[in-house]
């Protein structure tokens, strides 16, 4: 995408929020309002001082009060037409009829491929960082991407696709995967899009009668893909791991981070969603990762999901994500700032780094809990290494941030982290 040079006015929007003014040198667009589009918008700030525009379904209390992001809500984001044209307007006013660079950036999976399926038309207003649709596809599904592992070598959980009317027992069986089991949707968009009595973002049923009875709900209520019946890898939150890379516009893997979870929510809604991160030096992961991201021809960002299997001593990889991860911000505050990748790539033509390839090695703490909650459920071979990095200042809340004044925020946070206390309690299986 080309943008014209032109001399900046300025001008400012006319809906509610932090106003973007036209002297800005480019405006993050970012669609969603949970906490990784906050944390986008922090990044940008913290690197280059801009604000940032998100486009949420609610006004959420991560971007109510904020001074560095401008909250546009859309409420009908179940209408894709209708929600596909906001977003071209809003991208086509920011971008002062293409003068001026747009990032549009997504923080879920349905945003991020509505993005890239529109691309020939927001296009003409936005950059849109992403790999194209056949890609994302190919490599989010969870046939395509066992498919892509087992060609590369890499170890995954023994799995099952079944669907509504299938012999659940046999095609279970078959695959060698045991109860209990852990369920997922094939397609996470469509998943997204229903609702029925008990729904989680991940199930973990104990029998074939269970997840018989699962695949009925899921098909009542207008889910028609398949549910995909994993192996349940054993092992604590803290068995989990995560790695995030940078592909360039050649499709070459230039960065990577990994981290390892300490602590993941137990919710219903949020299961599986890491609460405690450590990031840190882990050879083996990222090169694995990057061996499967460099045969995709990728660009932009990636996270993989894998746990460690403490049966062989192997990292199982879970699934691909086609952008950056909901927690995503532990890369940024370990060092490595996500939003510089966007901007030197994508709008600058090139990253400045020298060197071929970097895998961040610092060591640093992410946590959204308090420190008394994180210290009480942190397993006890990490205690001392968090209780360091709690006493040293290598740690960090993606919410806390000192550019934001509002009392009114800093009210909406105290609450947040005291209302952790109140989910733990109820949801998390004991330390």
């Amino acid at each position: 995408m080309a943008f014209a040079s032109s001399t900046w006015l300025t001008r400012t929007s006319t809906l509610e929020g932090m106003p973007i003014k036209t002297t800005a040198p480019f405006v993050p667009l970012i669609l969603g309002g949970d906490i990784g589009a906050y944390s986008l918008a922090r990044e940008f700030h913290e690197e280059y001082g801009v604000h940032s525009v998100a486009i949420p379904s609610v006004m959420t209390g991560l971007l109510a009060h904020s001074r560095i992001v401008e909250a546009r809500v859309f409420a009908e984001q179940d209408n894709e037409a209708a929600f596909l044209d906001f977003v071209e307007a809003q991208a086509r006013e920011l971008s002062l009829e293409g003068t001026r660079p747009v990032l549009l950036l997504a923080s879920n999976d349905p945003h991020t491929r509505m993005i890239v399926a529109a691309r020939g038309r927001l296009g003409r207003w936005a950059v849109i960082p992403y790999a194209d649709l056949d890609q994302l596809l190919a490599v989010t599904s969870k046939d395509g991407f066992d498919e892509l592992c087992a060609l590369e070598g890499v170890p995954t959980p023994a799995t099952a696709v079944v669907r509504a009317g299938d012999d659940v027992a046999a095609a279970v069986s078959a695959a060698g995967v045991e109860y209990p089991a852990i369920v997922k949707a094939a397609d996470s968009v469509a998943w997204h899009d229903i609702e029925f009595a008990g729904q989680k973002k991940v199930h973990t049923v104990a029998s074939a009668e269970e997840l018989t009875r699962l695949l009925a709900s899921a098909a009542a209520a207008g889910y028609t893909d398949a549910l995909v019946v994993q192996d349940f890898i054993p092992g604590p939150d803290s068995g989990m791991h995560l790695v995030t890379l940078f592909a360039d516009n050649a499709g070459k893997v230039r960065f990577a981070a990994a981290g390892r979870v300490l602590v993941e929510e137990h919710a219903p809604g949020a299961l599986g969603n890491s609460a405690a991160i450590i990031s840190g030096a882990y050879p083996e992961i990222v090169a694995t990762a990057k061996r499967v991201l460099e045969g995709l021809d990728w660009r932009g960002f990636a996270m993989f999901d894998l746990k460690f299997d403490p049966r062989d001593g192997s990292y199982r990889f879970f699934e691909l994500n086609p952008r950056l991860g909901r927690n995503h911000f532990y890369v940024s505050a370990a060092g490595n700032n996500v939003a510089r990748f966007y901007v030197e790539e994508f709008l600058r033509g090139g990253l400045l780094q020298e060197a071929e390839f970097i895998a961040a090695s610092n060591q640093h703490l992410y946590s959204v809990l308090p420190a008394p909650l994180l210290r009480r459920y942190v397993p006890a071979e990490l205690k001392d290494t968090v209780n360091r990095l709690l006493r040293r200042g290598g740690h960090s809340h993606p919410l806390v941030y000192r550019a934001e004044t509002d009392p009114r925020r800093w009210w909406y946070i105290g609450l947040s982290l005291v209302n952790q206390y109140r989910k733990f309690k109820r949801w998390h299986p004991a330390p």
